[in-house]
């Protein structure tokens, strides 16, 4: 007698809650992508680095952007990022950056969604808690080499937990060629490496021989990673960055959250409501998931620009818990139960190619998705524009001093004639000169010494630095320049 149960038919045509995550995110993203372009200072820096590399193809590994530090040997942990964002701006300019940004977040929330699904979890309801995650996430969504972390630290979560829950060993060895890719994308490779090591540990808790085959993948992830223009200089290097409290105190990203300000309030509530699953939940956490959520709380609590990475590894580890959980909700159950069925027998992926040529064709065109209709820029009231138009007419030349968050957009507009004194790439500047820069910035002392010793000629600042104050008061420094963001002194 042949079975006549069918089948499930599949809804290739309508759009998966993973489609619609990227979709929605990718928009979003775009719509606040001129904050994410003015929401930090090194996007310059990074244009011109992968612009150099594209033009002479080869990678810098010595100092040719400032005159404080000329031609000392730099580790490029970003270089391949750097091309990335100098190949899309060479598309489109800026727009291109931004779509490239908006891609790697979509696709990092999607993976996000599919993973969740993978875990059991309810099409819809791992479709909210991407879209949660990507908010909670917001405060460091900045068009920085960081976001493409994000996408691999999401794959490696989910290769992991397949591994773990499914005992699928051979999907293990995809880590490998994504440790060579990623090691050249962003340092926070690091942060991969880490995630293998706690399941290592989270496997010998629960007294399972596959804790020693992770070690064994982690040392061999750590050979690969030298695979990179430093070799295996990149680990050490940040452990060394690490241990300056002065640049991390400095960096607001490597300070612990403020819980006084909104944009952890997400990150707040999500806590909680992780410790409350974890105690009403009647499946207990496996040690691999409760080490993993451990360790990343405490080093979201310890540096705000972990709270993203938070968000990816809790939203996998407290996700099907809190799906069994609201369960017990019956109605609420049913739905998603239906909805489920549907989503998981659905494609549709053409919609969401579709959907974003629609809006990269619309955004080429001159539309502007931005709040308030702004454009993808560098906005005149956060970088110095107009004073840099100035310089380029007054053709000043010589030393500059420069305000730290100004450095790469100098270099975006003004490199290669005119080297800067210090931008954001604080590990390679170093405890020392980046103390001088503060000294010099604040007015102390011997702000005046420093600049002689640097043979500076001129200084570009904010308006109300209190730098200035000094140079007002001193008969060897003439102001040339004022605007409402950026003064320029010169000496007499």
């Amino acid at each position: 007698m042949q079975n006549s149960i069918q089948p499930a038919p599949r809804h290739w045509w309508l759009p998966s809650i993973p489609v619609i995550v990227f979709a929605v995110i990718f928009l979003a993203s775009l719509v606040f992508m001129p904050q994410m372009l003015n929401g930090d200072g090194d996007l310059g820096r990074h244009l011109t680095v992968g612009a150099l590399i594209l033009e002479t193809g080869t990678i810098p590994m010595r100092d040719l952007f400032s005159h404080t530090l000329p031609d000392a040997p730099v580790i490029p942990h970003e270089w391949l990022a750097q091309v990335l964002f100098a190949f899309a701006y060479r598309v489109a300019n800026l727009n291109g950056v931004a779509w490239l940004a908006a891609l790697a977040l979509a696709a990092t929330y999607a993976v996000l969604t599919w993973g969740l699904e993978r875990a059991g979890v309810r099409a819809l309801f791992a479709g909210l808690l991407a879209g949660f995650a990507s908010m909670m996430s917001s405060l460091h969504q900045l068009t920085r080499p960081h976001i493409f972390s994000w996408l691999f630290f999401i794959l490696f979560l989910i290769i992991l937990e397949e591994d773990r829950r499914a005992g699928r060993r051979a999907i293990l060895f995809l880590l490998l060629p994504l440790t060579i890719v990623w090691a050249n994308l962003h340092s926070m490779f690091v942060t991969g490496l880490m995630l293998v090591l706690f399941y290592a540990l989270g496997a010998l808790l629960e007294r399972k021989r596959h804790a020693f085959e992770l070690g064994a993948l982690a040392l061999g992830m750590f050979a690969l990673a030298g695979m990179h223009p430093s070799g295996w200089a990149v680990p050490f290097h940040l452990f060394e960055y690490t241990q300056s409290r002065f640049l991390l105190d400095l960096t607001v990203e490597h300070q612990s959250p403020n819980f006084h300000h909104p944009n952890v309030w997400l990150f707040a509530g999500w806590l909680i409501l992780s410790l409350v699953v974890g105690g009403r939940t009647h499946r207990a956490l496996a040690w691999t998931q409760v080490v993993v959520l451990g360790a990343w709380t405490g080093l979201a609590l310890y540096a705000a620009r972990n709270i993203p990475l938070y968000a990816l590894a809790s939203a996998l580890v407290v996700g099907p818990a809190l799906d069994q959980w609201i369960a017990q909700i019956p109605r609420l159950d049913n739905f998603l139960a239906r909805t489920d069925l549907i989503a998981r027998q659905s494609w549709g992926w053409m919609w969401a190619a579709l959907f974003c040529a629609l809006l990269i064709a619309l955004n080429a065109l001159g539309f502007a998705f931005g709040i308030g209709g702004k454009a993808n820029a560098f906005d005149p009231r956060v970088f110095p524009v107009a004073a840099v138009d100035h310089l380029a007419r007054a053709r000043l030349t010589g030393n500059l001093f420069n305000e730290f968050t100004w450095g790469g957009y100098l270099l975006y507009r003004s490199w290669p004639p005119q080297r800067v004194f210090i931008d954001g790439f604080t590990d390679f500047y170093g405890e020392a000169l980046t103390r001088e820069y503060w000294q010099t910035i604040q007015g102390e002392s011997n702000w005046e010494a420093i600049l002689d010793r640097y043979a500076v000629e001129w200084v570009i600042v904010r308006a109300d630095a209190r730098l200035i104050a000094r140079l007002r008061e001193s008969s060897r420094w003439v102001e040339s320049y004022r605007d409402e963001t950026a003064a320029i002194w010169r000496r007499r």
